[in-house]
């Protein structure tokens, strides 16, 4: 074991240990793994969201750019799939069909025609198997039949689109690790004998523990053999990323997540952050633009309305930010006591972040990077003062206008001589407007 395994000069310098073969030991990692976006289909299930197709085609454009081999979008959406097939772009297009038409043979086979029709390259026809959404056959499907009869379904479904030989068939495996794994292991086993070329196992509420994903992925990979295994995670309770590596350490060799994270309830995984997860850490080079994910984020941020979370990692505002005076006292050339990535491998820039515990080093380091200028200690504190005042009169953060003004402020009373921070408070030009 080596530092180098985990380091890239001026890119990262996380653990060897994520690299030492003792701890990957009780791993079945695949020999290559793929990446889906759904920003297009679970990314848009959120409230207030609604696109145009000219959103979806240039979202298509820019999600082609960074390298994403597949691309999940929505049945009910056809001529959006035409539209971005039209495109010619890299990136396989899944339609996802869901259980509304999935459960019913004969709405199957329509919609099944129907993605064929519009260029689908994969498409995934979703089932409930579990003992909580079974009845979704009923409600959902209008059927009402035994769990043989509906697994007899499936399988006619996925020979019916082999016959077409136009598109790869994955079936969509809901609620799995609150279904006997007994059972799971029978309908996967059945799946892959019916012709099924991906399977993807779908934890519907993330109601099962990391570990969890890894021991099935592993169990139905067993059954499936060389059928490549898909996962699909929320984020109900924080462990959306966490599932998805936890069922590739178990054998899965397709993950998925969303731009920023966006999805029902919680959402899922933050592809962003993901993708940067499996090569970092994993040391799987997918051909994947890490340092574009920034500007897309902001993009999906801007056209679906949904601002990014301040903290959101990799992308958000104080991602790569430090607060504590500590972090401003570095040795000449120390890049890693405090980060693990520099912010350039996600396309984005350090932030001083202002806060109590904010320092004159914090201020001086600030000053420097809005080119405001070299200021000396004692000038930084003055400044200081006045942050603190202003952090606790606010409660939010300082815009960088403000913290500009203040730099200036205390430019002027060191020219004329004073030692008065009066000039200094933000709000004192409003009181006493100059003529």
């Amino acid at each position: 074991m080596t530092q180098a395994l985990g380091y890239r000069e001026g890119m990262w310098a996380v653990s060897p240990y994520n690299f030492d073969p003792k701890v990957r030991a009780g791993m079945n990692l695949p020999p290559k793994v793929q990446l889906m976006d759904m920003t297009l289909r679970e990314g848009r299930q959120v409230d207030g969201v609604s696109l145009r197709l000219d959103d979806v085609v240039e979202f298509a454009r820019r999600i082609d750019a960074v390298g994403i081999p597949i691309v999940e979008m929505h049945h009910d959406d056809p001529e959006e799939i035409r539209q971005v097939k039209k495109l010619g772009l890299k990136f396989k297009v899944q339609a996802l069909v869901h259980p509304t038409a999935a459960l019913n043979p004969e709405l199957c086979k329509h919609e099944i025609d129907l993605c064929l029709d519009v260029g689908s390259d994969i498409i995934c026809l979703a089932y409930a198997i579990s003992d909580y959404n079974y009845k979704l056959v009923e409600s959902m499907g209008g059927m009402k039949i035994s769990r043989e009869e509906a697994l007899d379904k499936a399988c006619e479904a996925v020979q019916y689109a082999k016959s077409k030989k136009s598109a790869l068939i994955s079936v969509n495996l809901m609620d799995f690790s609150r279904l006997d794994l007994e059972r799971l292991k029978t309908i996967a086993r059945r799946l892959a004998e019916a012709g099924v070329d991906i399977l993807r196992i779908d934890d519907i509420c993330a109601p099962c523990i990391p570990a969890v994903y890894q021991y099935h992925a592993k169990m139905v990979k067993d059954v499936i053999g060389k059928i490549p295994l898909a996962i699909h995670s929320h984020n109900d309770f924080d462990l959306a990323t966490a599932g998805q590596l936890s069922a590739m350490q178990g054998g899965a060799e397709i993950l998925e997540g969303c731009i920023n994270g966006l999805g029902e309830r919680a959402g899922v995984p933050n592809i962003a952050v993901l993708a940067a997860v499996l090569e970092i850490f994993y040391g799987y080079n997918m051909g994947i633009r890490l340092d574009a994910f920034k500007e897309l984020s902001e993009f999906v941020a801007d056209v679906w309305n949904q601002p990014i979370p301040a903290h959101l990692a990799g992308t958000g505002r104080t991602a790569f930010s430090h607060a504590a005076e500590v972090h401003y006292v570095l040795p000449e050339g120390d890049q890693w006591s405090f980060n693990a990535w520099s912010p350039k491998t996600m396309g984005s820039t350090d932030y001083v972040a202002l806060c109590h515990y904010s320092g004159p080093m914090a201020i001086k380091r600030k000053a420097k990077q809005m080119n405001l200028g070299d200021l000396s200690t004692d000038r930084a504190n003055e400044i200081l003062a006045q942050v603190r005042k202003e952090l606790r009169l606010r409660k939010a953060p300082l815009t960088d206008g403000l913290f500009t003004e203040l730099v200036g402020a205390a430019a002027q009373t060191a020219a004329a001589g004073g030692k008065s921070t009066e000039r200094l408070e933000a709000w004192n030009r409003m009181l006493n407007p100059r003529k």
